[in-house]
């Protein structure tokens, strides 16, 4: 059963991801990153219950450790030393700056995963292909080429084991050998896919002239007050980053954590925003209770 989010227009779903990523990148503070990793993970256990995170937490944990670690390396800036390690410093505002920047990319890899969930090809088309149409085929085609790797990998994988070569037997270079033979296999597998694919968009002569959707989206009410919503929230919390609000300046001083006034207020609008799934779906949760 599809959830109250995923009912609404894409554009209302385009926007809210859209915009999530931007504010992911833009408000660069511990405090907002800590509410949004919250907030996205809660996303993520409503729209499936953790599936694509958990398919993807290997990568996720040696992204974090990997950029946690290499700011402080090759970087010494700061006032507010740690330890030192051979005569390298180590100090607090390398390592929070590296941990802000990995937060950042977490966030966005855990919002991709709640968007392809949401945002089906279907939709993506239905919003850009009458005005872009080979962008749309493109956007989508991006969207999903980790994800489609990762399934052909899989699939022949299986079918090498089966004819027993596999990467985790044998010495190195069998190894090696029996891991390029994949990666042969996956991008034949691709190419062929590919042309294809191709082949069949220039016979239906998809971007050649006007063409109607696959499936209708009518834009409501509620989608109106959504976008209104998104909107007015985005463009509060983008007046006060400008501003100078919602970021922690790092260097060349570390300034103090204590929020202003404006700085809650952008806090309040950052996690509005970026909860409006969460509410959404709670508030048709309640609603379906009290109606019943």
């Amino acid at each position: 059963m599809k959830g109250r989010f995923e009912r609404f227009h894409p554009l209302v779903s385009f926007l809210f991801y859209a915009g999530a990523i931007s504010l992911l990148i833009l408000m660069l503070h511990p405090i907002f990153l800590g509410a949004a990793l919250i907030v996205i993970l809660m996303i993520n256990i409503i729209h499936d219950q953790l599936k694509g995170l958990r398919s993807w937490y290997i990568f996720i944990i040696s992204t974090f450790l990997l950029m946690l670690i290499t700011n402080p390396l090759f970087n010494e800036r700061g006032r507010h030393l740690l330890f030192e390690i051979n005569e390298h410093r180590v100090t607090l505002e390398a390592v929070l700056y590296g941990g802000m920047n990995a937060a950042s990319i977490i966030g966005i890899i855990a919002l991709f995963i709640s968007y392809n969930v949401i945002m089906t090809p279907n939709k993506l088309l239905f919003l850009f292909a009458k005005i872009l149409p080979q962008f749309a085929v493109l956007l989508m085609l991006t969207l999903r080429f980790i994800p489609l790797m990762r399934r052909r990998m899989e699939e022949i994988s299986i079918v090498q084991r089966s004819k027993g070569n596999s990467v985790n037997q044998g010495k190195w270079k069998t190894k090696i050998k029996i891991g390029m033979l994949y990666v042969q296999t996956l991008l034949t597998y691709s190419l062929e896919e590919a042309i294809q694919t191709a082949d069949s968009m220039n016979a239906r002569g998809y971007g050649q002239g006007r063409r109607s959707s696959y499936e209708y989206f009518k834009f409501k009410k509620t989608d109106f007050l959504s976008i209104s919503y998104l909107v007015v929230l985005f463009s509060i919390i983008l007046f006060g980053r400008f501003s100078g609000f919602g970021v922690l300046t790092i260097y060349p001083m570390m300034e103090a954590w204590q929020f202003s006034n404006m700085d809650t207020l952008a806090f309040l609008c950052y996690f509005m925003f970026l909860s409006f799934p969460l509410i959404v779906e709670v508030g048709g949760m309640v609603r379906w209770r009290l109606l019943n």
